[in-house]
């Protein structure tokens, strides 16, 4: 992570100008150097933070550190154009420092999709990476070029010059990891490119690429790009799942840091609703047939038509056969296509065809008719097979709507199958409630990335107002559980409202009061918010119960507070925990049993 030495006030831990050990924001008298990650700082020292970095530019414009921390800020609050103005001064100021190049090339990305990026952008951004990484190959300086060449350029069938993505990636999982490295890139880059999630996953995981599994082939069939868990073996406080095949990779809990692989959790804690397919309409056959009947009296209307008014459609006669006979005959097939002859028999039937020549015994022919080969006759023959092609045409278009419908059903119920395979295969291979709660307990342990200024919640609480843990009296009480009821406060097990949100309370004895910060922390989100709090002097106590799952505060004139307890009994995590799993480190200023916070607390009130 971008880390920087800076003086700063323990009491407030905003930045000390140099040569000054008294704060300017608080006063306090204080001076403690520490490693800085101005991309997380807390939004109440931002501004410090700003003010600080522009005294140093002001009173040395050289000042690398100063320049080089300033893009950081403002890289964090996602101004990047401000963020790369400094960052360029900076390395002009200094050109051989690697991290100032690679943050520049990272807030060239400002927020946006690699495979949407323009090519002067591109462009820019591989520049910078290429000279940090000849600077000093650091693994995440590769992990960025991983996600850019692989993003802008093979996503969009480019050619790619120097190492392949693939290539990188393999480098990548040869090397140490860095804290955050991964995390760092997401808050700054959109990324949607399904290899590149799947490198990610696996570069956090600390894998190389295992061959895959049935199940794994058949997830990639269903598009399933998602993050799968292992079994876990059926026992009092976990659900009973049934997985969708053998071979599932081992579940890591570091995977749950993911907003978008938390969000999955609460996808897929129920059955997908299996989808209603739609039925294929069925070929209107009785409408075909209706069809062919009109045209069918409408060719015969035609034929009427051409045989009453002669449109170029005229007969010859045999009467007599003779010389002259033969010539007239002659003469009409040259200027007719001969269609149809009539035989000399009373009760023969007309035959139809094209005759090129008359018979040769024309004995036999009472009467040939055809078309004059002329406009007139061409419109004759068209109108007589007009209505034969509108009927084809017609029948055609019947067909083709139909067959047409019936693709689009078809499709329609494979994406419904598809989605529900991908969801199915989603929910049999789900995390359970007890790995989601080992998360919680990982997150918001000593070693929490969303607590890394503050190293835990209490500290974090004692920071935000001010309070120094070596002035406590007795033990601070930190409790924290999940709500079982919903906004009307009814008992639900929706995970999606138990197990988004954790309740906390931390109860710190001061002096002469005891103050009790009460909030919540919303698992989807990778920050804590501020407390509500509220004070309670000694003096006004009356007395104090444990009751099920609240500490009862009796006040002087009638009144009372609590503290709300986890209805269990247990916090989700805690100091002093019998569960080793549930344990957070010793403190003998810190307890979540209320027994022993209510014992210590009444000797305080005793006192006053």
């Amino acid at each position: 992570m971008a880390t920087l030495k800076i003086l700063r006030c323990k009491n407030c831990t905003a930045p000390l100008p140099a040569g000054t050990t008294t704060c300017p924001k608080c006063h306090a008298v204080n001076l403690v150097q520490s490693e800085v990650n101005p991309l997380q700082l807390p939004s109440n020292l931002t501004n410090d933070y700003i003010e600080f970095f522009k005294q140093q530019t002001e009173a040395n414009p050289k000042d690398t550190n100063a320049l080089f921390g300033m893009g950081l800020v403002y890289m964090g609050l996602k101004n990047y154009e401000l963020a790369q103005r400094n960052f360029k001064l900076a390395v002009d100021q200094s050109p051989l420092d690697a991290d100032v190049y690679y943050y520049f090339a990272l807030s060239l990305f400002e927020g946006h999709n690699p495979m949407h990026l323009k090519n002067t952008i591109t462009t820019r951004i591989e520049e910078w990476l290429h000279t940090a990484t000849n600077r000093q190959a650091k693994r995440k300086y590769l992990i960025l070029q991983m996600i850019l060449r692989q993003g802008a350029f093979i996503a969009n069938g480019l050619q790619v010059k120097g190492e392949q993505p693939v290539e990188l990636f393999e480098r990548i999982c040869t090397m140490v990891p860095e804290a955050d490295e991964i995390k760092e890139l997401e808050e700054h880059i959109q990324i949607t490119d399904r290899q590149t999630l799947e490198w990610l996953e696996q570069i956090k995981n600390g894998k190389q690429k295992p061959a895959q599994t049935d199940a794994e082939d058949q997830g990639d069939m269903l598009g399933v790009g998602m993050k799968t868990f292992r079994a876990i073996d059926t026992v009092s406080e976990r659900d009973e799942y049934q997985y969708f095949s053998k071979g599932i990779p081992e579940y890591d809990i570091s995977a749950l840091e993911s907003t978008s692989t938390r969000e999955e959790f609460f996808d897929y804690q129920y059955p997908p609703i299996e989808p209603e397919m739609e039925k294929k309409p069925f070929y209107p056959i009785w409408r075909m047939i209706k069809v062919a009947i009109a045209y069918f009296f409408l060719w015969v209307v035609a034929l009427v038509v051409v045989d009453v008014v002669p449109v170029g459609f005229s007969n010859i006669k045999i009467k007599k056969v003779n010389q002259q006979t033969q010539a007239e005959v002659q003469a009409f097939f040259d200027k007719h296509v001969v269609i149809a002859c009539k035989p000399a028999e009373e009760d023969a039937t007309t035959s139809l065809g094209l005759y090129r020549e008359p018979a040769q015994d024309l004995n036999t022919v009472a009467m040939y008719e055809g078309f004059e080969r002329s406009w007139m006759g061409l419109a004759g023959a068209g109108l007589q097979l007009l209505p034969i092609l509108m009927f084809v045409i017609h029948w055609l278009v019947i067909i083709g709507t139909t067959s047409k419908k019936r693709s689009a059903v078809v499709q329609r119920n494979k994406d419904k199958q598809f989605n529900y395979n991908m969801a199915m295969s989603m929910y049999q291979i789900r995390p359970t409630k007890y790995e989601y709660m080992e998360f919680c307990r990982h997150y918001l342990s000593p070693q929490s990335p969303c607590l890394s200024m503050s190293n835990d919640p209490i500290a974090l609480a004692l920071e935000e107002y001010n309070i120094d843990e070596k002035d406590m009296r007795g033990k601070i009480l930190f409790v924290n559980y999940f709500e079982d009821e919903d906004m009307d406060g009814d008992h639900t097990s929706n995970p999606l409202v138990t197990m988004r949100h954790i309740y906390y309370v931390i109860a710190i004895p001061q002096r002469d009061k005891l103050v009790m910060l009460k909030n919540r922390w919303d698992t989807m989100t990778d920050t804590m918010e501020s407390c509500d709090a509220e004070s309670v002097f000694y003096r006004n106590i009356l007395s104090l119960n444990v009751s099920g799952d609240e500490i009862e505060i009796d006040l002087v004139g009638g009144t009372s507070t609590g503290i709300v307890l986890p209805s269990t009994g247990e916090s989700i995590f805690a100091y002093q925990d019998k569960n080793p799993s549930h344990k957070m480190t010793y403190s003998a200023t810190r307890t979540s049993n209320p027994h022993v916070f209510v014992k210590a607390l009444e000797t305080l009130i005793a006192s006053h």
